[in-house]
C-alpha cells in the first residue's frame, strides 16, 4: 500500500535541453539504459508511511499536517511538499530497504527523458501550450493524477505543475552558475553521492513546475536548484 507504482522507461537515446536559451544549451542527445520512475509524484499517504517508520525525521513544514504526524485528510492523494533534497533522499533509501529494491531519486537525465519523450517536445503532451493539462496559476496543489491528458509519452503524470520535483543531479555550490554544463554527462560528478559531508551544503537541480507557476514560465526542459523545499 506505501508503495509508489512506476512505469518503464526503455533504454535508448533522447533529446535533453534547449537551443532557445543559454542555460539549457546546446540541445544533444543522451543515452540512458532503462529505468523505472514514479508514475505521480510522492503522496502524503505514501510519505506518512515513511514517517511512521522513521521517528527521527519531522513531517512537512507545510500543508497542515498533524501534531499525530498525518497529514490532512483532504489531501491524503496530493503530493507532499515542504521536504528538504535530504528528507526525499532519507524517504527513497527507506524504501530500498524495505522492499529490497534500488529506489533513489531519478537524475536530471532520467527525469526529463520521461517528461518529455525522445523527440524533445516542449512540453509533456506536445509541442504546443494547451490550458487544463497540469495545474498552474492556481492556489494550492491537486490531487495527483487529476490532469490525465497532460500525460507524458509514457504515461507519467503531473511531470508539469503541482509541485517542483528534486533530482539526484548536482547543481552546484552557487545559486547563479552551475558548476556542470551541458552536454550532460552522468560521469563527470554531478552524480556524486548526495549524504558526503562536502556536499551538505551543494544545490540540487529540482524539475517541473510549482502550481503557482505561470503558463509563461514552466517547461519540462527547465533547469532550476534550490536548496529550499519542493
Amino acid at each position: 500500500a506505501f508503495e509508489p507504482e512506476t512505469i518503464l522507461i526503455p533504454t535508448g537515446p533522447f533529446w535533453m535541453g534547449s537551443d532557445m536559451a543559454p542555460i539549457e544549451m546546446p540541445r544533444h542527445e543522451v543515452v540512458l539504459p532503462a529505468y523505472r520512475i514514479g508514475k505521480y509524484p510522492v503522496t502524503h499517504t505514501e510519505y506518512a508511511h515513511f514517517l511512521r517508520h522513521n521517528p527521527q525525521h519531522d513531517p512537512p513544514r507545510r500543508a497542515g499536517w498533524s501534531l499525530l504526524r498525518q497529514p490532512p485528510r483532504s489531501k491524503a492523494d496530493h503530493p507532499v511538499v515542504g521536504i528538504s533534497w535530504h528528507e526525499a533522499n532519507a524517504y527513497c533509501a527507506w524504501l530500498r530497504q524495505v522492499t529490497e529494491r534500488s529506489y533513489r531519486l531519478p537524475s536530471e537525465a532520467e527525469w526529463e527523458k520521461a517528461a518529455r519523450g525522445t523527440d524533445g517536445r516542449r512540453y509533456p503532451w506536445g509541442e504546443a501550450w494547451v490550458e487544463g493539462r497540469c495545474n498552474i496559476a492556481a492556489s494550492d496543489t491537486t490531487q495527483v493524477g487529476q490532469f490525465p491528458t497532460g500525460a507524458s509519452p509514457y504515461g507519467c503524470l503531473d511531470m508539469l505543475g503541482n509541485v517542483q520535483e528534486w533530482t539526484h543531479t548536482l547543481w552546484g555550490a552557487d545559486p547563479n552558475q552551475s558548476d556542470f554544463l551541458y552536454p550532460y554527462h552522468a560521469d563527470d560528478g554531478r552524480e556524486a553521492d548526495g549524504e558526503s559531508p562536502s556536499l551538505h551544503l551543494a544545490y540540487r537541480i529540482q524539475r517541473g513546475g510549482a502550481f503557482e507557476s505561470s503558463a509563461d514560465t514552466v517547461r519540462c526542459s527547465a533547469r532550476k536548484a534550490s536548496l529550499g523545499d519542493a
